[in-house]
């Protein structure tokens, strides 16, 4: 019975987790093509929608996914490596894909938000939003 109440906690968290990440994905996309359409260069566009969007994620994730008693100040030390590391993993990978292999960004861009999100669970769970009692 404990299995099954874990697993439904999971399958809760990762849910709301996919919700506020879809809020903060929207954010990113909608900035990476408004600077598209203002003709900045598409890698620097999507570096820059991360950014946005890591913000507003910051606050999703705090209040509605992970819904943590951690202090805005240890969060905040911990996500900030972790969104340096996502951030980073996106700008390589996007660089890596457009182009090369998809000729349209927002194409590009789907395919580095999927292995980036993958990224950003593990990190938010067992780092950045982690309980005391999960140390």
């Amino acid at each position: 019975m404990a299995n099954v109440s874990s697993l439904l906690t999971l399958v809760k968290l990762i849910l709301r987790f996919l919700v506020s990440g879809g809020i903060a994905t929207a954010v990113h996309w909608a900035t990476l093509w408004g600077l598209i359409n203002l003709q900045v260069e598409a890698v620097l566009a999507s570096s820059i929608g991360a950014f946005v969007g890591a913000i507003v994620n910051y606050f999703l994730q705090y209040f509605f996914a992970f819904k943590t008693k951690r202090r805005h100040k240890q969060a905040l030390l911990a996500y900030a490596p972790a969104v340096l590391v996502s951030w980073l993993l996106n700008l390589a990978l996007f660089y890596s894909l457009y182009g090369e292999v998809f000729s349209d960004p927002l194409v590009a861009q789907v395919v580095t938000t999927g292995v980036v999100m993958v990224v950003n669970f593990l990190l938010y769970k067992k780092v950045v939003f982690r309980a005391k009692s999960d140390t």
